[in-house]
């Protein structure tokens, strides 16, 4: 809750912004139900990704020596505690750790500085601030592509929905083995068998991989279809361009865009990066990264 209320707070103060205004520039958008459905599919797609890298990359990270540390506690796994999990683990992380890093980072910060920075800049500080070197890889995987799904979108929502429908389905995998549920043992069982081979589970992944990657384009390709028929749509009915001719609507269409084109110019020709912005965004990288090295040390002692 904190990463959303605390940089909510400073965004308005520092730049002097409402509440409501603030959201808006942060992404949070309405968006259709079919964009609703194909975030649930792109969870999917991701969460899947995120398992095969998050392996590949503990593999690699083994090899020089690395432990993940757990927990000799035993808890007792229930219903209860899932549900609870659900709320702290997937839906709280899934708003507010979104609306910092896809909001504010990306949709906030791209109106002051270049799109690809805050996206790469953003993508990382996601990464940092899981505070271990296991998680921090795949998660700035992650998030690079979440972040990339919301600027085709328009809006954060995707990002929160996707971000949801990973840690779901992490928790539901968890819970599942060990209540046996039979979806979740199944996809176990099967994992289980391609890993007792190292080159079949080497080259089922890189193949499954490539697959899930071709899937998150044509989907992300359906987004900003859909996307862009929900803007004409928004533009015909504010004008009534459907009482027009055809030819005339088209010419309607053609000038409107011109008019946007020109304003977006201007607009980029405006925009100036304030020292607050710099010093807001340097601090946060540089704080971010003492914070994950110190972590990585403390590991390795």
């Amino acid at each position: 809750v904190v990463m959303l209320a605390i940089p909510m707070l400073m965004y308005c103060l520092l730049l002097k912004r409402k509440p409501k205004e603030a959201l808006k520039d942060c992404g949070i958008k309405k968006i259709s139900a079919k964009m609703v459905a194909i975030s649930i599919l792109l969870g999917f797609v991701l969460y899947f990704i995120n398992s095969f890298v998050a392996d590949a990359f503990y593999s690699i990270i083994s090899m020089f020596g690395y432990e993940s540390l757990s927990s000799s506690t035993t808890v007792k796994l229930t219903y209860g505690r899932l549900f609870k999990e659900l709320i702290l683990s997937c839906v709280f992380p899934g708003i507010c750790e979104e609306f910092l890093h896809r909001g504010i980072m990306l949709h906030a910060s791209k109106k002051h500085t270049n799109t690809k920075f805050c996206l790469i800049t953003s993508s990382i500080l996601f990464g940092l601030m899981h505070l271990n070197i296991r998680q921090f890889f795949y998660a700035a995987i992650l998030g690079l592509l979440i972040g990339y799904i919301s600027l085709v979108a328009g809006s954060i929502i995707p990002a929160m929905i996707i971000h949801f429908m990973n840690n779901f389905l992490s928790s539901y995998f968890f819970y599942g083995t060990h209540l046996n549920w039979p979806f979740a043992k199944f996809v176990n069982y099967i994992t289980n068998i391609f890993m007792e081979n190292a080159f079949i589970f080497i080259s089922s992944s890189v193949i499954a991989v490539f697959l899930l990657l071709m899937l998150y384009n044509y989907l992300t390709k359906i987004m900003l279809k859909e996307r862009a028929n929900n803007e004409i749509k928004a533009i015909v009915k504010a004008l009534e361009v459907e009482k027009l001719s055809l030819i005339e609507a088209q010419i309607q269409i053609n000038q409107i865009n011109q008019l946007l084109k020109e304003k977006h110019i201007k607009e980029n020709n405006q925009k100036q990066t304030g020292f607050t912005d710099k010093i807001f965004l340097i601090s946060s990288f540089v704080l971010g990264a003492l914070i994950t090295i110190s972590s990585f040390i403390w590991g390795v002692i």
